[in-house]
């Protein structure tokens, strides 16, 4: 029963009724449908146990998929990591968009980036990547400082680094924060089309620039402030270097298409990959955003 059992029964009740009967329109997520949760962070329909376990009582919770809220409840202090990785994101785009005709615009409600999400251009391949990048940095920052039950720091590098330091302290834990992000946020997306490769592409994309953009921080021991041996950890980049990083690759995306190997033996699998529109052009990078249709006039 875990912390179930910590509740009173009437609350018990009343969370797994409102869990099991939600409608299955709700259930079937579509994109981005997940970002309707926005304000869960600072939402005040949620209750707390004396471990301030977060309880999924909050209607915006029902625009997640089954995957998504079972993640949820396997994952206490979870909900806020997301919510508050999603307002950042938001709060990202608006910046690095402020000088553009296409600002991020957004609204209340489930459909928070507007129509903009139901095409394939590069706006949209920037919202998913920042949106992706933004749970991933906020669960990993969230593990590290003790807010998820499920996870802690990243204690795996320890012992000698160099001929004077070595690896200890606390380093985020972006393992887990790439993990539990490819595993909640692309479970929105359904189908096998162009669309839903290029949504996953630029998901991956934006978790792979918060990794990739992980540094070294050290902290020096020894005699009146002498730097005799350092003990070092990996911190995560801030938000806003990812998304400098992010709006780069906008302005240097891929339009690509599906890939055709001409193999009858391939399989699904293998055929199902982007390639770009331009044979000319080398393949798009994990690292880079890919669309597949011009921006609309804004």
């Amino acid at each position: 029963m875990g912390h179930w059992a910590l509740l009173p029964g009437w609350v018990s009740a009343t969370l797994l009724l409102a869990l099991a009967a939600l409608p299955a329109a709700l259930a079937a997520n579509s994109s981005g449908r997940w970002w309707g949760i926005v304000n869960v962070a600072s939402s005040t329909n949620l209750l707390t146990d004396s471990k301030s376990l977060q309880l999924v009582l909050e209607p915006s919770l029902q625009l997640l998929s089954r995957k998504q809220r079972r993640l949820i409840r396997q994952n206490p202090g979870i909900l806020h990591s997301v919510s508050g990785g999603l307002q950042s994101a938001v709060r990202e785009c608006k910046w690095q968009f402020r000088n553009r005709r296409w600002n991020c615009p957004t609204a209340s409600g489930p459909h928070l980036f507007g129509k903009i999400v139901n095409r394939g251009c590069r706006e949209t391949a920037f919202i998913f990547a920042i949106t992706s990048a933004g749970v991933t940095h906020s669960v990993a920052r969230s593990c590290s400082e003790g807010s998820i039950e499920s996870c802690t720091c990243d204690y795996r590098r320890r012992g000698p680094g160099g001929p004077d330091w070595h690896w200890g302290g606390c380093s985020d834990n972006i393992d887990f924060g790439r993990l539990f992000g490819r595993e909640f946020v692309d479970s929105g997306e359904k189908g096998r089309d162009l669309r839903f490769l290029m949504n996953l592409h630029n998901n991956e994309a934006g978790r792979t620039t918060v990794f990739s953009e992980m540094r070294q921080e050290c902290k020096c021991h020894g005699m009146s402030g002498s730097c005799t041996v350092r003990t070092c950890w990996m911190r995560l980049p801030t938000l806003r270097a990812v998304g400098d990083v992010l709006r780069d690759r906008f302005d240097g995306a891929s339009r690509v298409l599906y890939g055709n190997r001409g193999n009858n033996r391939a399989s699904r699998a293998e055929l199902l990959r982007l390639e770009p529109e331009d044979p000319a052009h080398k393949p798009p990078s994990p690292h880079d955003l890919v669309y597949f249709e011009k921006s609309p006039n804004f």
